[in-house]
């Protein structure tokens, strides 16, 4: 007999197998018994829902182990700024505010501005007038020292040029006069010397004739015979010397003449040379006011202003005002930097060439040098630019910056953190607790000071903080504060001598 429900197991060890349902009542027909697939259907669904949410279990688990983990780091970290923002608060109300204690290098500075100006700078200006001829250079042009610059046309430079030739012509014709004077006096002197020579030969061949005659009676009583006088006439040597002299004063005067002419006429020619205009130095021309054909200079009432400029800009030169309070810090070769208006990305390296001996003006005790009262008092002080760029121009501003004091490698701390006991001897006050704001008094040595910052050597270390405003009020150089909030150095421990 066939019933329905669960089959049972063959035999009667071990465990029963889950019942599986069969399809319909009975089966007369004696088919074995089927698998119900909807009730198949069901039980798989059954298993997947299962392990989904075995799953969902799986990532809620880590989910909130996740979220665990964060709400701790959030919880230390809020904790932290908890801890900072109290720490801050407490500083805060107590007044204290602080500095950090820094390691570099110290520059005391001494700042003004003036205008660039080249190394050197000339004007090329005609000494002669007239009409401008040729021009040859033009603004930003690089010439060399002796280079023409531009001509000048004058006709009167040109005719002065010829009437010295022919003075020196005349002269030399004057010379040739009295050069000829001079050798017919040499010529005279010696013909006078010939004719008193022949003359005393003469004479002497009628004496010895007279001797003859008066030896021989025959001849003293013939006809001829007559006395007759020996003697020749002198020779005047001097008058012909003087002569000479005169005719040599003659050529002087004219060697004179010709050289007084050979004078006028060089003078004329450098004048006429004059109407080349060339340059005094090498350098860049940084202006041209003139134009072929015009008349140099200006118009009657208005300003002259130079032909051509040529200026040096291979090095260039910054002058600044330097009030008195400051002027004493300066020296000669001092470092320096240059930063101009016209170029806010340049900065130039300069030095300290010169420093006026007197101010730009004067005070008399009720008047500055501005006339009024209590006007500042400057001195001049120049420094050079030995490779300035080339973008730079003359009268651009400029500003310097000079150091007048470099300590390296110091340490350094506000200046309103620098304080000072009855004795002169400098002290900081060190924060080492931000919470229990207990600090340590550190004695210092101050090496130098600009106003805002103090180069110190002492018992500091890099990094720490000093207080520079808020100081306790019953606060005692060398004691505590209240609680002892203030620890002496000995007490403190590690404190470090550096610097």
């Amino acid at each position: 007999m066939r019933t329905h429900g669960n089959r049972q197991p063959a035999s009667s060890g071990g465990t029963a197998p889950l019942a599986l349902p069969v399809i319909g009542a009975a089966v007369e027909s004696g088919a074995p018994d089927l698998i119900d697939a909807e009730a198949l259907a069901d039980m798989q669904a059954f298993n997947d829902l299962k392990a989904k949410r075995k799953k969902q279990r799986k990532k809620k688990i880590i989910v909130a182990a996740v979220s665990v983990v964060v709400v701790a780091v959030i919880g230390v970290g809020a904790f932290m700024w908890y801890s900072a923002d109290q720490a801050a608060r407490a500083l805060e109300e107590s007044g204290l505010q602080t500095g950090m204690v820094e390691r570099g290098t110290f520059e005391e500075t001494v700042s003004a501005s003036g205008n660039l100006q080249p190394v050197a700078s000339v004007t090329a200006t005609p000494e002669v007038d007239g009409i401008v001829g040729e021009v040859l250079v033009a603004v930003g042009d690089r010439v060399e020292a002796g280079q023409t610059l531009f001509t000048v046309v004058n006709a009167d430079l040109d005719k002065a040029v010829a009437q010295a030739a022919q003075g020196i012509e005349q002269a030399r014709n004057g010379v040739a006069q009295a050069q000829a004077s001079l050798d017919d006096a040499y010529r005279a002197k010696e013909a006078g010397r010939v004719a008193a020579a022949q003359a005393q030969a003469q004479a002497q061949a009628q004496a010895a004739a007279a001797a003859a005659a008066a030896a021989d009676p025959n001849l003293a009583s013939s006809p001829d015979s007559q006395p007759a006088s020996f003697e020749a006439a002198p020779f005047d040597e001097g008058s012909y010397d003087s002569a000479i002299r005169q005719a040599e004063l003659g050529v002087s005067n004219a060697n004179l003449a010709l050289q007084s002419a050979q004078e006028a006429h060089a003078e004329a020619v450098a004048r006429a040379d004059k109407r080349i205009v060339k340059a005094a130095i090498a350098g860049s021309v940084v202006a041209v006011n003139i134009e072929p054909g015009k008349a140099l200079g200006g118009a009657q009432g208005s300003p002259v202003t130079a032909p051509v400029q040529i200026a040096d800009l291979s090095q260039m030169t910054v002058s600044i005002g330097v009030n008195e309070i400051d002027i004493l810090k300066i020296s000669a070769d001092q470092e320096a930097s240059v930063t101009f208006t016209a170029a806010p990305d340049l900065t130039l390296p300069a030095k300290v060439v010169n420093i006026a001996t007197t101010s730009t003006g004067f005070t008399d005790g009720s008047a500055g040098m501005y006339g009024g009262p209590g006007g500042p008092v400057t001195y001049t002080v120049k420094l050079l630019i030995a490779q300035p760029d080339p973008r730079l121009k003359p009268g651009m501003t400029a500003k310097a910056t000079i150091v007048t004091k470099k300590v390296e490698d110091t340490l350094l701390v506000p200046i309103s953190a620098v304080q000072f006991d009855g004795s002169d001897k400098g002290f900081v006050l060190v924060l080492t607790d931000p919470e229990t704001q207990q600090v340590e008094q550190r004695s210092i040595e101050v090496v130098a000071s600009d106003g805002l910052t103090s180069a110190v050597k002492g018992m500091l270390k890099e990094g720490e903080q000093v207080v520079v405003s808020g100081m306790p009020a019953d606060f005692a150089p060398g004691g505590s504060t209240p609680a002892g909030a203030v620890a002496d150095v000995a007490a403190g421990g590690g404190a470090v001598v550096v610097g």
